[in-house]
């Protein structure tokens, strides 16, 4: 019956579409309660080729779910069929991967993009499911998911869905990390990310960075980010770099170059979690991951990126006469960027009670820049606590930084111009001390004596 109905009709143009698409919904929906965790049925449906129906029938009604409510339907029936056949099914788990992702010739005809490309829930969460029962617990089928190129769209379209989701404590959310999470306790998220990757991944850095606050332990980051995971998320937070050097690169604060506002939000996503997961895993740091840190290129990249945001960023101190951002588009993208205290926090985090780390950081002027955040700074909160941490990690059973900050001089003072116009100034001697005085009024006030003042 569902061969001929796959066979014989073409809903895009039958004037009986909706009828076609109730009756394949019932057989749909037999196969999927027959074959749920009944491995007799499932043996049965396999002999009787029943699979290449089902799949069939995704595809012919998910094509025009648009158009017919009832193929909407009957797709999420027939996904759900598919997902319930596969289940404690290994061999038809290995069947579908290796016909829809190994050999499959265009990635966008993969059954599996079919049941996520849908607009019904339900058939996504079929999709979700199938997934999840062919990898988990099967190292193998994992890493065929990670290494071929309908796999590796197939995988991304899964962070990108979990990215894209703002609600916590949706099922399809849960069911989206967990495949995710699979995939990054099998150690094979470096296949996703390392070839080149792309800001628009924040949903797969975005599972990582949940994972890694679940599972905060040494051992287990040590295990998860191998030299390779670490070199792409260094690329990462060069990309951020790139971009915003991009935006901000005119004089006019108006304008912002050649960035779309498309690419300015994946970059936000991206290095929030980037940020996220290198406050986590610096945190208590094992000796063996901060040496991997360190040859990746991370350290270097988070201070560009420290010095990038202070020249862009301003400090807005309260006796200034700016007390908030602009409201030009270049202000608003400003707010989207404001991650300078976990910056340093994740500078300090790295120099604890490491040398090598500290000299790192000092020779690359990361000491310094640690140094001019320790002031108030309205639009970054408790950015001089942060910093005051910070230079105590870098500074610590380190001789050679600590005559680095004590050789430093006063240049100069900053003016503040209302304490100027109040008459007051600050001015610098010659042994470095600041004083600050009144000067002379050179203006001539008339006071009329009244009586009894």
């Amino acid at each position: 019956l569902l061969a001929s109905a796959n066979s014989n009709i073409d809903l895009d143009i039958d004037p009986l579409a909706a009828v076609w698409s109730d009756a394949l919904t019932d057989l749909c929906m037999f196969v999927r309660n027959a074959a749920a965790m009944d491995q007799s049925n499932q043996a049965a449906a396999n002999s009787a080729d029943i699979v290449s129906d089902i799949i069939s029938t995704i595809r012919v009604t998910l094509r025009c779910e648009m158009t017919y409510p009832e193929a909407k339907k009957c797709g999420a029936a027939a996904g759900q069929a598919l997902s319930n056949m596969a289940t404690n099914n290994k061999p038809l788990q290995r069947q579908l991967m290796e016909s829809e992702i190994r050999d499959c010739k265009s990635p966008i005809e993969s059954i599996y993009l079919y049941l996520l490309a849908s607009t019904n829930s339900k058939t996504n969460m079929a999709g979700l499911m199938l997934i999840l029962n062919t990898i988990k617990d099967d190292d193998s089928l994992s890493k065929l998911l990670c290494t071929t190129e309908t796999g590796q769209m197939l995988a991304g379209r899964v962070g990108e869905m979990f990215g894209e989701s703002n609600d916590d404590e949706a099922d399809e959310k849960t069911m989206l990390y967990v495949i995710l999470e699979e995939i990054i306790q099998r150690g094979h998220l470096t296949l996703l990310l390392t070839t080149d990757p792309a800001l628009e991944a924040y949903g797969l850095l975005n599972a990582l960075a949940v994972y890694c606050n679940e599972n905060p332990g040494s051992l287990v980051c040590s295990q998860i980010f191998d030299m390779s995971l670490l070199t792409a998320i260094a690329r990462i937070l060069t990309k951020c770099h790139d971009l915003l050097q991009n935006v901000w690169k005119s004089a006019d604060d108006t304008e912002l170059g050649d960035v779309g506002m498309d690419d300015i939000m994946a970059a936000h996503r991206s290095l929030a979690s980037t940020v996220s997961i290198l406050g986590t895993i610096t945190t208590d740091i094992e000796q063996q991951l901060a040496v991997r840190v360190l040859d990746s290129g991370i350290v270097q990249q988070v201070i560009a990126l420290l010095g990038l945001l202070s020249q862009n960023l301003p400090r807005i101190e309260k006796a200034s006469t700016a007390s908030t951002l602009p409201e030009t588009e270049s202000g608003l993208i400003k707010r989207l960027f404001m991650f300078k205290c976990s910056l340093i926090q994740i500078i300090g985090n790295i120099s604890h009670n490491n040398t090598a780390a500290q000299n790192l950081i000092r020779e690359l002027h990361g000491l310094a820049l640690v140094l001019d955040h320790m002031r108030i700074d309205d639009n970054h909160p408790f950015i001089k606590e942060y910093a005051v941490v910070a230079l105590r990690s870098l500074l610590e059973n380190n001789p050679t930084s600590q005559a680095y900050v004590s050789d430093m001089e006063a240049k100069g003072v900053v003016q503040d111009p209302k304490l100027a116009s109040a008459g007051i100034q600050a001015s610098l001697d010659s042994s470095g001390h600041i004083s600050v005085k009144r000067e002379a009024s050179t203006n001539t006030f008339n006071v009329k004596e009244n009586s009894g003042t």
